[in-house]
């Protein structure tokens, strides 16, 4: 009998976590950013000249934003803006002069987050 109720739990041994609303966001959104950091059709990175030194590896709020509209094919700017900021407040970009994990749609630069810290890695990673 024992058994049989061991058997019967093998059977379902899909994790029910990944398949919880929160995973599936994270998973749309890891694929948001897998596209926008492509090489050839992401968000321009570049490193950009400050008054005494340079920046390395940012991207402006404005860029995102119209990339987001392009790929995502959204037409009201407010929309993906709100969804950038939804993506920064994750952690996936971040400001680089400020400390508020929201995108604004101006020259602010950004940075992507390294995918260790990110919330799949995390979750993926034994010790969280």
């Amino acid at each position: 009998m024992a058994q049989a109720s061991q058997e019967q739990g093998a059977v379902g041994t899909a994790d029910p976590e990944e398949d919880s609303p929160n995973m599936i966001v994270y998973r749309k959104i890891e694929d948001i950013i897998t596209r926008i950091q492509d090489e050839t059709d992401g968000v321009p990175i570049r490193t950009v000249k400050s008054f005494m030194s340079k920046i390395p590896s940012v991207v402006t709020g404005s860029d995102i934003v119209q990339w987001l509209m392009k790929n995502l094919f959204i037409e009201d700017p407010a929309e993906a803006l709100h969804i950038g900021s939804l993506i920064a407040a994750q952690g996936y970009i971040f400001p680089i002069s400020d400390h508020v994990l929201t995108l604004k749609d101006d020259g602010t630069f950004y940075r992507f987050q390294v995918s260790y810290w990110t919330n799949m890695e995390q979750r993926r990673c034994p010790i969280y």
